[in-house]
């Protein structure tokens, strides 16, 4: 049952980021097993509630500068715009996630605000890593979606 659940919630977390970048930026992402390039920042938010959890999205900057330049239709993009995309980019993520979750357990959830650094950043908590997606948008970039934490809970425990 648990497999069944953590691959529930991997489709969950793959769905919302695929259909997120396409719809939000027209941007394809591919699942592939890539590295990231030296110039990468981290968007992250921590799921509110009793079962504590991160969600982290490291990116390319040139994605993340591509995703800003395609919603604000420009070429040219400010640090401050490529963070206030990236936030809102994560945010429809993190819906799509919560909505997912409760279909698949019925776990009612709340991200917080996403937070956005420059370079690779891991939330001080102490979080069991679920899951590592890898993406490749070819000439846009690459991104990695972690998921660390318990999102669903052990049916065996009491909540």
């Amino acid at each position: 049952m648990k497999e069944f659940i953590h691959q529930k919630l991997k489709d969950v977390l793959n769905h919302s980021i695929q259909d997120t970048t396409n719809r939000f930026a027209g941007i394809q992402l591919v699942e592939q097993n890539v590295e990231l390039s030296d110039d990468i920042c981290t968007v992250h938010t921590m799921l509110e509630g009793n079962h504590r959890a991160a969600l982290l999205l490291y990116a390319d900057t040139a994605l993340l500068t591509r995703l800003a330049q395609n919603i604000l239709h420009s070429p040219k993009v400010t640090l401050q715009d490529v963070e206030d995309v990236a936030k809102e980019y994560l945010n429809i993520i993190c819906g799509q996630v919560v909505a997912g979750l409760f279909q698949i357990a019925r776990v009612t959830s709340r991200f917080q605000i996403p937070s956005f650094r420059t370079g690779r950043y891991l939330p001080e908590e102490e979080v069991p890593c679920q899951c590592v997606l890898n993406y490749d948008s070819g000439s846009h970039g690459r991104v990695h979606l972690i998921c660390m934490g318990p999102f669903i809970p052990d049916q065996s425990q009491p909540a």
